[in-house]
């Protein structure tokens, strides 16, 4: 049976109309866009984390639009299927830092809590730098400054990595969050004014890395004032002065731009003005990160020491 046929009997709507074939259409209730999962127990995740942190949060999330038996997704040939709003209009950054905080702080706590339910989603390894290092050795066809350049960063990098591990043995817990990816500013959407986030179907992720993404680029957009304030909005729901601001920080020290970029000039050596470019740009956004988190922490802690 035709998709858009299938929605209209699940749904109970009556004037559909493609926008682009299996992903979006016109509903006579606004645009609509279609996900398929394969996996059912994926889906289940994020049926729970949507309505759960809207319920939390009051932030607009795009969740499964129930079904006339109140169902959340309905079977189909190829799985699956979910039906969402379709929004358009982004939503701003600079000055909606309450909102984000909300968003991202509630998103921390329940993600801290229910860290031990889903044992499938698994931190990100470490980058082992020594294959790093081999891999910059074996990069032939890129310029001879570019490769030196590679060469020193790996040392920062070393620097790096000593510095996260150090700061992980001074905290007391290992645990981690389970997140949705938050590292597109542009998956936020605006209805009415409010602030509607856009999860996506991909896997979460345990751990900091999609709130270290998330921030650089937020830095990179906004500058460190904001960031700041986005930082102080989060912690109004969690208490990211903590240890699991200190799990955060070790996070932004791992140097992972290093590895992506060779990794890059591995197959796109042709490209290597750019994508160095880019390297510095990340290099040293990651480096200014670091420093404004790590006084952000600090400084609290000054205050505590000095009452």
């Amino acid at each position: 049976m035709d998709m858009l046929r299938r929605v209209k009997l699940e749904y109970g709507l009556s004037d559909l109309k493609w926008i682009k074939t299996n992903q979006t259409f016109q509903s006579e209730s606004g645009k609509k866009r279609i996900r398929i999962w394969k996996d059912k127990q994926l889906l289940q995740w994020h049926v729970k984390w949507r309505d759960e942190i809207s319920k939390q949060s009051g932030i607009l999330l795009d969740r499964m639009i129930r079904t006339k038996d109140g169902e959340p997704f309905f079977i189909c040939e190829k799985g699956w299927a979910t039906i969402h709003d379709e929004i358009e209009e982004v939503f701003p950054s600079s000055g909606k830092e309450k909102e984000w905080g909300r968003l991202l702080g509630t998103s921390l706590s329940y993600g801290l809590d229910h860290s031990d339910e889903c044992q499938r989603f698994k931190k990100k390894q470490d980058i082992p730098l020594q294959a790093v290092k081999k891999t910059i050795d074996q990069l032939t066809i890129i310029d001879p400054m570019a490769k030196i350049v590679l060469e020193k960063s790996y040392f920062e990098a070393n620097r790096r990595s000593r510095k996260a591990i150090q700061l992980r043995e001074r905290i007391q817990t290992k645990k981690l969050p389970i997140l949705t990816p938050f590292n597109k500013l542009a998956d936020a959407k605006e209805v009415f004014f409010n602030l509607f986030w856009v999860c996506g179907d991909q896997q979460p992720i345990k751990g900091y890395e999609p709130i270290r993404y998330l921030l650089e680029h937020w830095y990179v957009k906004n500058g460190e004032t904001s960031t700041t304030k986005l930082l102080n909005a989060i912690e109004d729901y969690f208490p990211l002065k903590g240890d699991q601001g200190i799990i955060l920080l070790t996070e932004c020290l791992i140097p992972s731009e290093l590895e992506r970029t060779v990794s890059q000039l591995q197959t796109r050596g042709n490209e290597t003005t750019d994508i160095m470019e880019e390297y510095f740009k990340k290099w040293e956004t990651t480096r200014k990160l670091v420093a404004l988190l790590g006084n952000w922490i600090e400084e609290d802690r000054e205050k505590v020491v000095a009452r």
